[in-house]
């Protein structure tokens, strides 16, 4: 039978689905397994599976049909190989995305009922010990081939980073958290001992996963966090989907920094801001102004789907033509240590829909509005949630690319931005609101600089920001801090997260460059009176892909 490249990419997920639910679902299926497999065996025979489709792309005409999938297929698997060559992949060990988090995002927030949905849950929680269990004997065989010299960078996470993921997995065991996944009023006792049990076993999986980070992998981590100039660069190439020449992303980050930083001191100083301090002068008095101040989740509930229906209507037919299906998402909000927003998309399935969640501090439900309407535009529209009801909608893509491929430039950098285009599109309403997007800004653009130092070691420029010359995590805190209002423990966790997962905090900001960038090429070919509609409805027809095939495909003769 003549090799297609849609046929290679049908084979690729078949192969997956066997293992990975999502794949399963990708293709219309019912998973046959509840969770994804965390085992080392997988992992090794999804590298080998990569490589072999690889071959099978690489040996096709060049002319073939489906020259999209073929190149947005062709970067991503060569990235993951990429990935799991660094050691990253099997050692992956960091304080929010380790595979034990992929096991708690499978069931947070969702309900043990007696219906399908209920027991799917059920089922998951059911898996997740033993999965645990995979993901210890994944760590255990990361390090001996590590040992091996099987990989350009280590076979052991961090000492920081193994801390960090034992301190959260004793986090949810003495809080019980499985135990306290919610459970629909009139459950059956049949389900309802299920659950017990299961929540019994997976405290003591990850007891032993804690102990086995602590007095175990513990002992052979390196106490160095940077992932070093020899590696760093085929990271954040793999994260953004192409390579970037880092001396002048990081000199891009310094001079985006500086200018955001004087703007925003110019916003505050106009918003009536004073003393040495003006932009926390000035937020300290718009979080007291009526105009901006919810209070109560009710409130901060209703303005957050205002605020997206009002953001839907504003963008059909100008800058979008969106699908019916962009009404399909829930608006919620909850309560945690810490205020964010964040979307989930809904599964492949859409057993739960999508979600944009803004979640506020425990015990103070109130919530300033000028600080995170960037956030809603970042994580609803026109970011994320556009993002992928839009390639979700699009039945032309194969389901690889509709559900399967993600790339952090390609999902970042657009939701980044959708930050800048809400402005010029008119959906930041007043100096308040833009200085809460200056700040969000402010955090990116320190994400450059501070992501590039830290895992290079390349000194700090001289700059009026700082007189240190040598990056250290707290010289990241205090800029993060200072700069971009972020609280202390939110920066100290972000700054965690840059060093555990390198290369990432690039997504966002160089991502959204690449994207402004492939946007004034595209204009340059089809005259800048070319409507904005067009570029976004080519652009995003490509489906998700690595920045570097998005731009080439977009110019393609």
């Amino acid at each position: 039978m003549t090799d297609t490249v849609r046929r290679i990419a049908d084979e690729y997920v078949r192969a997956l689905a066997a293992h990975e639910p999502a794949a399963a679902q990708a293709l219309g299926e019912r998973p046959t397994r509840p969770l994804a497999d965390l085992s080392p065996e997988w992992l090794e025979e999804r590298y080998a599976l990569q490589g072999e489709t690889l071959r099978r792309l690489a040996g096709l005409p060049a002319d073939a049909d489906d020259a999209v999938l073929r190149s947005a297929m062709t970067e991503r698997l060569t990235s993951d190989r990429g990935f799991y060559d660094t050691g990253f992949t099997p050692r992956m060990v960091a304080g929010l995305a380790s595979p034990v988090h992929l096991i708690l995002e499978s069931i947070e927030g969702l309900p043990i009922s007696d219906d399908e949905a209920g027991m799917a849950v059920l089922e998951r929680l059911e898996a997740a010990p033993a999965s645990v269990d995979d993901y210890i004997r994944a760590l255990e065989r990361a390090r001996e081939l590590g040992r091996r010299g099987r990989f350009t960078g280590t076979g052991v996470a961090a000492v920081r980073q193994i801390d960090l993921l034992a301190q959260q997995v004793e986090g949810w065991v003495a809080t019980d958290y499985f135990g306290r996944v919610p459970r629909e009023e009139g459950l059956s006792s049949a389900a309802a001992d299920r659950a017990d049990r299961a929540a019994r076993e997976m405290a003591e999986a990850l007891t032993r996963l804690a102990r086995f980070l602590r007095d175990d992998l513990r002992a052979d981590a390196p106490e160095e966090d940077a992932m070093g100039e020899d590696v760093y660069p085929a990271m954040v190439a793999s994260m953004l989907g192409t390579p970037v020449d880092l001396r002048e992303v990081y000199a891009y980050g310094w001079s985006e920094l500086e200018r955001l930083v004087a703007q925003s001191r110019d916003l505050a100083s106009r918003l009536g801001g004073t003393g040495t301090d003006p932009v926390r002068s000035a937020g300290a008095l718009l979080d007291e102004d009526p105009r901006y101040r919810l209070e109560g989740v009710p409130a901060i509930t209703a303005w957050l789907r205002e605020r997206v229906d009002e953001t839907t209507r504003a963008l059909q037919g100008v800058a979008f033509d969106l699908p019916p299906t962009i009404a399909d998402v829930d608006c919620l909000v909850s309560q945690a240590s810490s205020g964010v927003v964040y979307y989930t998309p809904a599964p492949p399935n859409a057993e739960v829909p999508s979600r944009i969640v803004w979640t506020i501090p425990s015990g103070v439900p109130f919530a300033a509005t000028w600080h995170e309407v960037s956030s809603v535009h970042h994580e609803g529209l026109p970011g994320h949630h556009l993002e992928h009801t839009v390639n979700r909608a699009n039945a032309d893509l194969h389901p690889w690319q509709r559900y399967l491929c993600e790339v952090h430039g390609y999902a970042e950098g657009w939701a980044h931005y959708a930050e800048g285009l809400s402005d010029e599109l008119g959906l930041i309403r007043d100096d308040a609101e833009r200085l809460g997007m200056v700040l969000g800004q402010i955090w990116r653009a320190v994400r450059i600089v501070a992501d590039i130092g830290m895992h290079t070691d390349w000194p700090v420029p001289e700059t009026p920001l700082t007189d240190q010359t040598r990056w250290t995590p707290q010289l990241a805190r205090e800029f993060l801090e200072e700069f971009a209002f972020v609280e202390p423990d939110l920066a100290r966790f972000e700054v965690d997260r840059y060093l555990g997962i390198p290369g990432q905090a690039l997504a966002f900001k160089v991502g959204a460059k690449l994207w402004v960038d492939a946007r004034t090429a595209w204009r340059a070919r089809h005259g800048d009176d070319a409507p904005l509609r067009d570029f976004h409805r080519d652009a995003l027809a490509l489906g998700p892909m690595g920045l570097g095939p998005l731009r080439d495909l977009l110019l393609a003769d």
